[in-house]
């Protein structure tokens, strides 16, 4: 005996008519097969089958680098028959209607976007009933503004038709078709300022003064941004400290070429070397919406600047002699000193006649030597070493005035001896001079006698 109910869910809308008309059809096939038992089956089609549609909710509107969740409600729009041939059997089990198995397998088709999301099971979708499908994926940095669509391969399959077999037809077996449905998903990309380094520069970023960091940028983005302002940000805020915080560029459009400049103070006893920093900006959109531009990655070159090196060691000098000394000076650095000039600094033993000296642009690399004047005292100690401090100021490439570490050599107490000692004995001097006036006159003597 063969049981044929309607089942009616209460989320679902069913048309009366299409009820009364299938249990008529299926009494009058009944009444009227009556003669064919034999042939062992009611071949029961209703000409039903699911009907799939896909529509994205919440906010399908992306910038490029954005990463997504999209949430896809799949709708079965299939017309419900409402028939159940077999009461045990779980409700629609059996309805033409009802899409089986439902897998979604998303692809993109010329979409700047890069897809995360793997086939995912839908399950069962009833007539009229809804599923949520979340995609995952990620925005191109480069991706242009516009309308595209991610398309869902949809496979499923649907009960198309209901043999009833056996001599008293209670044996059900069901036939099912395949179906794939390409279903169509849009979703919008929108403009933004991107902003991308052309070249940059590192001016006088040297420990213990400042500098500037100078950079041109150009806008790769499609769209043109008002009230744009741009900063650069080191990630290290200790060693690095920001004076001009921000450029102010007003509008900025797509190819847009603009420069920007940012004082910053370096540290003293900053290492040589590249420091990363950020390029980060802000704008007002077409909407009058303010948004931050893409972090862009710029380095801070440190330099280690004018650095003077003392070349002398060690001077000699007698108690209560005046001496012209020379000392010599390199430029150790990577950058030049401009208007150097060295200064010595005496003590209460040895004191300075002319303690000062230019050595002018000094250059990277360079060695230099320069004169001062010092004289020791009668008190100074013979055998004993006193010290000579010297200090070299200057400008660095900005102007701003640098003085160098201070630096020391030694000057030797000794008096003078050998021929050091008669060269500089007054009595000695004035008998080689004399001895030399006489050579002359003689020379001078013999000449005219043979002229």
């Amino acid at each position: 005996m063969i049981s044929r109910v309607f089942f009616l869910p209460d989320r679902r809308v069913h048309n009366p008519g299409i009820r009364v008309t299938v249990l008529s059809f299926l009494l009058a096939l009944l009444i009227c097969c009556t003669p064919v038992l034999s042939a062992g089956y009611i071949y029961l089609d209703t000409g039903e089958q699911p009907a799939l549609a896909a529509h994205a909710e919440g906010e399908t509107r992306y910038y490029p680098g954005d990463p997504f969740e999209l949430t896809v409600i799949l709708t079965n729009k299939g017309r419900d028959t409402a028939m159940e041939v077999a009461p045990l059997l779980a409700p629609g089990a059996y309805d033409p209607s009802t899409a089986l198995g439902v897998t979604v397998s998303p692809r993109i088709k010329e979409a700047p976007v890069t897809l995360k999301s793997l086939p995912v099971m839908a399950g069962d979708i009833g007539s009229w009933d809804q599923v949520p499908v979340t995609l995952q994926g990620i925005v191109h940095q480069n991706a242009s503004p516009g309308f595209y669509v991610i398309l869902l391969d949809t496979t499923y399959n649907y009960v198309y038709a209901i043999p009833m077999v056996g001599a008293d037809y209670t044996t059900i077996t069901p036939l099912y078709h395949q179906n794939v449905q390409v279903l169509p998903v849009p979703f919008r990309i929108l403009g933004e300022v991107r902003p991308a380094v052309i070249r940059d520069k590192s001016e006088n970023m040297v420990p213990g003064t400042q500098g500037y960091l100078t950079a041109e940028i150009m806008n790769i983005g499609h769209t043109t941004g008002s009230e744009v302002m741009f900063s650069i940000v080191p990630s290290d805020n200790v060693t690095f400290q920001v004076v001009d915080e921000s450029v102010f560029l007003g509008k900025f459009g797509p190819g847009d070429v603009a420069p920007v400049r940012a004082r910053i103070a370096v540290q003293d006893h900053t290492a040589a070397g590249s420091y990363p920093a950020t390029l980060e900006g802000q704008y007002r959109d077409a909407d009058g919406v303010v948004r931050s531009t893409p972090p862009v990655p710029i380095g801070i070159t440190v330099s280690k600047g004018a650095v003077i090196e003392l070349v002398t060691k060690n001077i000699t000098i007698g108690p209560g002699e005046t001496e012209t000394i020379t000392v010599t000076y390199k430029n150790s650095g990577d950058t030049p000193a401009v208007n150097a000039e060295a200064r010595i600094i005496g003590n209460q033993v040895l004191v300075t006649k002319s303690d000062t000296a230019s050595l002018g642009l000094f250059l990277p690399g360079e060695t230099k030597s320069v004169q001062f004047v010092i004289s020791a005292k009668e008190s100074a100690i013979q055998g004993k070493q006193y010290v000579i401090n010297t200090e070299v100021k200057y400008r660095d490439s900005l102007g701003a005035l640098m003085l160098s570490d201070q630096m020391s050599f030694g000057a030797d107490i000794q008096s003078a001896t050998g021929t050091r000692a008669l060269t500089q004995n007054p009595v000695v001097l004035v008998i080689i001079a004399g001895v030399i006036a006489i050579v002359l006159y003689v020379a001078w003597k013999l000449r005219k006698r043979k002229a």
